[in-house]
């Protein structure tokens, strides 16, 4: 039988891995597995294009994993597949086939939906339906709209040892960077979360299978790794092993880990503060009692503790925040968000609250008065205390800090830049937004298409706009913020670029040092700025008014460069920066600096050669 797993995802990305539906083609015999085949579907794609996709593999049965951003076009895409044939079998399943699977057969073409878990029983209706037998009865399976015993019921789950590796079976090509299970389920409860799906247990996979799966990452030269275990840190116990094990196998590889920072102490931290990390925390409010209402206990002394040791001991940190929470209102979310800035994370993910099918909060919804879109992607329309006006404000709240602060790198100045324009930090995000509305005239939807701005693009706004903060006579200010803010791009983008690396000895060996006509190295960054950089970046965080009794503006130019994971950012020598500068692969040394003594230009462009910054003319 030949099977296609089909899979819509969000964006292109290294995230995007079809990591469900490789499971499902592991757990398949070989045979059926050699004739599987998974197929990536994502938005730049039209539905024409996806079709064409999946029908060109000739399949007998597709598979598609539903999740809330790609229910309704999983849909539009099975209509699309059984319009051209009545033969191929359509099987759904994930989270939205799991909390409303009587759906897929009242809306959509489906024959079969899987419940939970489908490597216990997917293998098994492969099996039947080879055997021309009728599946109705297999647990968690609903054929045809008619299941088993009960609706209610889900496939049985296999043991951790028994799940099938999609990466040691070779079912998923290994990329730059990938999905790695750890674990399933959820030892939390939280009323607006499926993750659990009402068991509130943990199966945690085994040893054996993790140590090989990071040899094989760490062999195959994977660059980034998102672990999937919705607290790594829990228990404390299992998170440090895990940690440990991370450090003695793949130390290189930068691994995205989500915790909770009840459960983070010293010694997890410290481990932290060793491998290659960024650490995700699922904040959702700093207010006790909203959180209380979903299921969730929260101290916030001891969160900006936890969060104040990582941050010194240098781990890099994230927060998610959700607004719209039973018992928050407008005002609660901006104070949540103002604490939240206040603690400097990397990174800040903010979420309307979903009302997703099949969890606690979906069912006790009219106790607190939510009323929520019917359909993916469930997202709460107003509550008892939170306005639809509130819920359109915070909205466009979220989505300016999401470009100024993540999408901008502002993580490096923004408390300096707040303390110095006089504003709290949610107060300056404000007075950001009401800047773009009202002085640039870009119009909401503009600023609510995040995903549709670059950094370089959000850079130039933030120059602006500090142009327009610190106007006038305060020059030295309005300089000094300028350029903390390039200093933090440019950082940045050199840390996310192409690595800068020297040309081989053999390549350089044939050409006279002086009169060649050497290139500056494409990725090689050089940026002006008024102060003397290093003397800034040694200065630290001390405020922009504390800074500018120390430094006067006496300009510079600084190299960024990238080598491994490190950026290299060094202010240069004039006659330096100049043959750097005139390397264009037209001009030689000689020609650049004339007046300059052979010695110093031999040693200069030596140098230059062994660190990769000059390149053999092409």
């Amino acid at each position: 039988m030949e099977i296609v797993f089909a899979t819509s995802h969000v964006r292109r990305s290294r995230q995007a891995v079809p990591l469900a539906a490789a499971c499902l083609a592991a757990s398949l015999p070989m045979p059926e597995r050699m004739a599987a085949a998974l197929v990536d579907i994502f938005p730049d794609q039209s539905d024409a294009e996806a079709l064409d996709a999946i029908l060109a593999e000739k399949p007998h049965m597709v598979c598609f994993s539903v999740y809330t951003w790609n229910r309704q076009r999983t849909w539009a895409l099975a209509w699309h597949i059984r319009n051209r044939s009545q033969q191929i079998s359509l099987i759904a399943g994930g989270p939205e086939a799991t909390a409303d699977p009587q759906a897929f057969f009242r809306d959509a073409p489906f024959d079969g939906v899987v419940r939970g878990d489908g490597e216990a029983v997917f293998p098994a209706l492969v099996e039947a339906l080879n055997r021309g037998d009728d599946p109705v009865g297999l647990p968690g399976l609903i054929w045809g709209g008619v299941s088993g015993p009960s609706l209610d019921e889900e496939a049985p789950t296999l043991a951790p040892e028994n799940l099938p590796s999609p990466w040691l079976s070779g079912v998923l090509p290994l990329t730059d960077g990938l999905l790695w299970e750890v674990s399933r389920g959820c030892p939390f409860a939280c009323d607006y979360c499926f993750d659990s799906g009402g068991r509130t247990s943990v199966r945690h996979l085994p040893w054996t299978r993790l140590e090989e799966e990071l040899e094989l990452f760490a062999r195959s030269g994977v660059s980034q790794i998102w672990v999937l275990d919705s607290t790594f840190n829990f228990p404390p116990r299992r998170g440090k092993e895990l940690l440990r094990l991370i450090l003695s196998r793949a130390p290189h590889i930068h691994f995205h880990l989500e915790g909770k920072a009840e459960f983070l102490d010293k010694e997890m931290i410290r481990l932290l503060s060793r491998i290659d990390c960024s650490v995700q925390l699922g904040l959702q409010s700093m207010h006790p009692k909203v959180l209380h209402t979903i299921g969730r206990g929260f101290d916030p002394e001891d969160f900006c503790t936890k969060t104040e040791i990582l941050s010194a001991e240098g781990v890099i940190f994230g927060f998610d925040l959700i607004y719209g929470l039973p018992g928050d209102t407008l005002e609660g979310f901006r104070s949540s968000l103002d604490a939240a800035l206040n603690l400097a994370p990397n990174h800040l993910d903010i979420f309307r609250l979903a009302v997703l099918p099949g969890t606690v909060l979906h069912r006790h919804r009219d106790k607190h008065g939510l009323i929520a879109q019917s359909d993916a992607p469930y997202e709460v329309i107003e509550s008892a205390t939170y306005s639809r006006t509130d819920l359109s404000a915070s909205d466009l709240l979220a989505s300016t800090t999401r470009l100024f602060y993540n999408t901008g790198r502002a993580v490096g100045f923004f408390l300096q830049l707040v303390e110095a324009a006089g504003y709290s930090s949610v107060g300056f995000i404000e007075r950001f937004q009401q800047w773009l509305l009202t002085e640039c005239r870009f119009d909401r939807d503009e600023l609510l298409d995040v995903e549709n701005w670059t950094s370089a693009q959000i850079l130039s706004l933030q120059e602006d706009f500090i142009r327009y903060l610190f106007g006038g006579d305060d020059k030295g200010l309005q300089a000094l913020a300028l350029d903390l803010v390039n200093y933090h791009y440019n950082y940045a983008e050199t840390l996310l670029g192409p690595e800068v690396l020297p040309a081989e000895p053999e390549e350089v060996r044939p050409f006279p040092l002086l009169d060649t006509p050497w290139r500056r190295h494409p990725d090689l960054r050089l940026v002006d700025f008024s102060f003397e950089i290093i003397d800034l970046l040694q200065i630290g965080n001390a405020t922009l008014h504390e800074i500018l009794l120390l430094l006067r503006p006496m300009g510079s130019t600084a190299l960024f460069l990238r080598r491994g994971s490190e950026v290299a950012c060094e202010s240069l020598e004039d006659d330096f920066l100049s043959l750097l500068q005139g390397s264009n692969g037209k001009r030689t040394p000689h020609q650049i600096l004339p007046d300059s003594k052979p010695a110093e230009m031999e040693q200069w462009v030596d140098f230059a050669l062994a660190e990769g910054l000059l390149l053999p003319p092409q």
